[in-house]
């Protein structure tokens, strides 16, 4: 197995300002950042168990999305409308979130919501435990 400098195996800033609103899209920053799509690998250490990732499209919720669904666990996430794209585009990678789930027998559920709203957050919380 080739072993790489993980300090120098991704883009090293300085990085140029991101050119879109807040909150941005995943899909359209530059460079890519890198949520564990193609270089994590799961064990199964959380077979049986259920995840709530609030905000899980991009940044560190996607990232925990991704990391749980190959721990093989069942997850469900929130995410907001503005970010309907990166949620898309998270259930539709073809080695993430929902067809690495399905393919080993696991469940996956997406929310649309603002998760600050008690009653999405509620109606989340209940999906996960489904």
């Amino acid at each position: 197995m080739l072993k790489q400098n993980p300090v120098t195996q991704y883009p090293q800033p300085p990085f140029k300002p991101q050119e879109q609103k807040w909150p941005g899209l995943a899909s359209k920053m530059v460079p890519r950042p890198d949520h564990g799509e193609t270089t994590y690998k799961g064990s199964g250490r959380l077979a049986g168990r259920k995840a709530l990732i609030t905000g899980g499209d991009s940044g560190i919720g996607r990232a925990a999305a991704i990391a749980f669904a190959r721990e093989r666990a069942d997850v469900a996430f929130g995410y907001l409308p503005e970010e309907q794209e990166d949620a898309d585009e998270l259930v539709d990678l073809p080695a993430s979130l929902e067809s690495t789930v399905l393919k080993k027998g696991r469940r996956a559920h997406r929310s649309l919501g603002v998760v600050g709203f008690q009653t999405v957050y509620r109606r989340n919380q209940w999906l996960a435990m489904k």
